[in-house]
């Protein structure tokens, strides 16, 4: 008997220590569509997987990915940021964006291009693994499926109007953010693409990725509060280095810059938040530095005099995009203000589809985050509490 239990013990001794059945495995779509709250108008969530056309690798390890928003933690591989300044490579995985993750070289392309139009530059896409081995998309992982914005001024589809008073705004249509909430139309020149999303739902992409240089119309209801919230992407050639074939150099960086007039006042200007997530070319890893000034976390990089020469060989450096950055309640505490150029600074002054419409652009401010020419996609919010007086 006493041994019989003895058996009996031993036996529910094992099944306690047995392990139970393995955890299934992370879900195989891609966290960084996650990054884009709300639904309204936008294919968000699983949706989003045509912003990345010919497979976005959908793994774990992909969550450092899309600057779609990402799954930020464990995948931000790095030590807590020092209150002044430190490598790029340092920091928190905490929504602030404020760890690195190193690339170098030609990114693979993944998408050949998401418009074709005559005279205008290949707007492809394309994806590289960093150092710490996770997959990016690059230039930026747009959300192509979104509704396109009206067209002021577009040589691809052929609409041209001679002044903003002539466009004929019905025929771009309204997109319900809020159903109490007023109409309000937007107008805006971007160099080369902007997305805009209100009170945490999409409401229209730029028509043409990259050139030629356009200017769209928006409109959408929406209630206050309310926060605007736009990514703005510097298009590249040459995929994963951040340059074009442009002024004799077939690694010219190019400059960024967008402007926004909407019509209950608000405008694009210093007040908004900016801040970088996809920087290139770098000569160097060491050229990028995090400095924290008050809450801001600044992504630093020099101003180069002219394109550095690593060519093939560059660097980039990317951050991982948080949850929800459209929304009303995201924390943006620790994004910069926006920085204001002119359009001489900007390379604005010579383009035509600017200066045309200059009455009406002229009234916003051209911003972007603190390097014009080496920040290649900027998410840009702004809070409004009312219209603005006129």
């Amino acid at each position: 008997m006493k041994m019989n239990w003895i058996l009996l013990l031993l036996c529910l001794c094992t099944a306690c220590a047995a392990p139970g059945p393995a955890a299934s495995p992370a879900a195989a779509s891609d966290p960084s569509s996650a990054g884009t709250a709300g639904s309204g108008g936008s294919a968000a969530g699983s949706g989003n997987a045509g912003a990345a056309p010919a497979g976005t690798a959908a793994s774990a390890a992909n969550a450092g990915t899309a600057p779609a928003g990402t799954a930020s933690g464990a995948t931000d591989a790095g030590t807590a940021l020092p209150s002044t300044a430190a490598p790029a490579g340092q920091g928190a995985g905490s929504g602030t964006a404020s760890a690195a993750s190193f690339s170098q070289g030609r990114a693979a392309t993944v998408q050949p291009g998401l418009l074709a139009c005559r005279g205008g530059r290949t707007s492809a896409l394309g994806q590289i693994v960093s150092e710490d081995g996770l997959t990016w998309t690059v230039p930026a992982k747009v959300d192509w499926t979104m509704n396109a914005a009206g067209d002021v001024s577009n040589p691809c589809s052929g609409v041209i109007y001679r002044s903003i008073a002539d466009v004929d705004v019905n025929r771009t249509p309204i997109v319900e953010v809020d159903p109490d909430g007023v109409v309000i139309t937007g107008y805006f020149y971007a160099d080369n693409y902007f997305e805009l999303y209100v009170n945490g739902k999409a409401v229209a992409r730029d028509p043409v990725p990259y050139t030629p240089f356009n200017v769209a119309v928006v409109r959408f209801k929406a209630k206050y509060p309310m926060t605007y919230a736009i990514r703005a992407v510097d298009w590249e050639e040459n995929l994963g280095l951040g340059t074009e074939n442009n002024r004799g150099n077939a690694y010219q960086y190019g400059d960024g810059g967008i402007v926004g007039v909407f019509s209950d006042g608000t405008v694009t200007d210093a007040s908004w938040k900016a801040q970088s997530f996809y920087i290139a070319p770098l000569q160097s890893k060491a050229d990028l530095t995090i400095e924290r000034q008050g809450d801001a976390l600044i992504h630093r990089t020099p101003d180069y005099n002219s394109p550095p020469s690593c060519n093939d060989r560059c660097y980039a450096a990317h951050f991982a995009v948080p949850d929800g950055w459209t929304a009303a309640n995201f924390d943006d505490a620790s994004w910069p203000q926006a920085s204001a150029y002119s359009a001489r600074e900007a390379g604005m002054d010579n383009k035509k589809e600017f200066t045309d419409y200059r009455d009406t652009l002229g009234k916003g401010q051209i911003i972007w985050s603190g390097n014009l020419n080496l920040d290649n996609e900027v998410l840009l919010r702004r809070n409004v509490e009312g219209p603005s007086a006129p």
